[in-house]
């Protein structure tokens, strides 16, 4: 899996990020203040603790030896404390575990629906098949299991196997293997199947293989085997995410060099763009309006101008608010931390954009409205900066960051999706 170098979360999800997630003032008063409640005054020293109303206490050893005393029985009584994270000291029954396996149960069956929602009819039945020999369902087809698998990909697929194998060298076939062996490098090569696997796939096109199959191998599973799938289809989502990414990205090299860069500049945003969802396509235009060096990363000095044009009646105390509620300790920001930085001030209820309410919301979608049909005659920021790009000779720079920033709000759309699986899971 790709790692996430540039794309930082928002203060509000990190801990020790400065911001309102961590702010000394937070939304349930002063951070300590609760510890401030039932710790004992700074000013009151053990000594006095110990001599009890003031005259009463020994004054020249006896307020001395019964702290001794204090502090020898709590030192004693600690090693007797029970561990909250021992089951069997918490729990007189395995309830608890019983009620885990139904959220278990829940969060496998959803995590498989995203990941066929990724696939073709076909592609899908192909992924019925490989469960069918994952015994385990860890993601990984190995040893006995995929020799089995080869034997049923010979039936469904003659000859495939005699040009190429989804056999990995370690032995393991993984799914993506077995996708990038089906549909070649582009997606687009099918191998020849047999009518059997055609009528699987229409089946599979019309139930799903939730329905046809996985469901019920999911609910027979056990606690620890459903937590090893969840683990490991949730791999599985994002790697054939990675793999639709690489076949995207190989599609536009092969079109960049029969038309050019510059041709090709738009289809690459195309392809970021049918990622946007909700306000992402006018954070977008307001993001490439301000990025004078066409790499997609603002500076601190880039971030203020684009504060100034996502909030226009920000004052500079706003905008250094706003400053404080992102998280640019790690460097220049991104859009996909840009977007989650708007996706979580917009639901906590101490930021800014939230104190600001919907009349700021409602301000903005009507800005983005109008941007949107003054693009319908004139040029967009988007488009403005292809021009920029050509005229200043980054329009490499410009296709790279085209190509980083859509791994990066796929993978932060992945992440978002797969969070929601888990609370919605857990929904009673």
């Amino acid at each position: 899996m790709s790692t996430r170098a540039s794309q930082r979360i928002s203060v509000y999800s990190g801990a020790g990020a400065a911001g309102y997630g961590t702010s000394p003032q937070g939304p349930s008063g002063p951070r300590g203040s609760q510890d401030g409640l039932f710790a004992p005054s700074a000013e009151v020293r053990p000594s006095q603790l110990a001599s009890g109303p003031a005259g009463e206490g020994d004054e020249e050893s006896g307020s001395e030896t019964w702290a001794d005393e204090i502090d020898e029985g709590e030192e004693a009584g600690r090693g007797d404390e029970e561990d909250p994270e021992d089951d069997e000291a918490v729990y007189l029954t395995d309830a608890h575990r019983d009620w885990e396996q139904i959220y278990l149960i829940r969060l496998a069956m959803k995590i498989h629906r995203m990941v066929t929602a990724q696939l073709s009819s076909s592609e899908e039945a192909l992924f019925m098949i490989f469960t069918g020999y994952d015994t385990n369902l860890d993601g990984k087809v190995k040893g006995r299991e995929a020799r089995k698998l080869l034997a049923v990909i010979k039936e469904f697929a003659p000859d495939s196997i005699a040009e190429s194998s989804p056999l990995r060298k370690d032995g393991v076939i993984s799914f993506v293997s077995l996708l990038e062996w089906y549909s070649g490098r582009n997606g687009t090569e099918h191998k020849e199947t047999s009518v059997g696997f055609s009528a699987t796939a229409l089946l599979t096109g019309l139930l799903g293989s939730g329905m046809v199959q996985c469901d019920a191998r999911i609910q027979a599973l056990d606690w620890i085997s459903l937590r090893r799938n969840v683990l490991g289809y949730r791999r599985l989502y994002h790697q054939v995410r990675e793999l639709q990414e690489e076949r995207m990205i190989a599609k536009m090299q092969e079109l960049e060099s029969q038309n050019g860069l510059l041709d090709t500049l738009p289809l690459h945003y195309g392809h970021l763009a049918k990622e946007f969802e909700g306000d992402m396509e006018h954070l977008f235009e307001l993001f490439a309006e301000v990025d004078e060096s066409n790499n997609l990363m603002l500076e601190s000095s880039e971030v203020e101008a684009l504060l100034r044009l996502l909030d226009t009646s920000a004052t500079d105390e706003d905008v250094r608010r706003y400053l404080s509620e992102i998280n640019l300790a790690d460097g220049p920001l991104s859009f996909s931390s840009f977007v989650d930085w708007w996706d979580q001030a917009r639901n906590v209820s101490n930021s800014l954009i939230a104190e600001k309410g919907a009349t700021l919301v409602a301000s903005i979608k009507g800005k983005a409205y109008s941007n949107k049909m003054v693009g319908l005659i004139y040029e967009t920021a988007v488009q403005k900066r292809w021009s920029h790009a050509n005229k200043t000779g980054t329009l490499e720079v410009l296709r790279d960051a085209y190509c980083r920033a859509l791994k990066e709000v796929r993978e932060y759309k992945a992440e978002r999706d797969l969070r929601k699986a888990e609370q919605d899971s857990a929904a009673m």
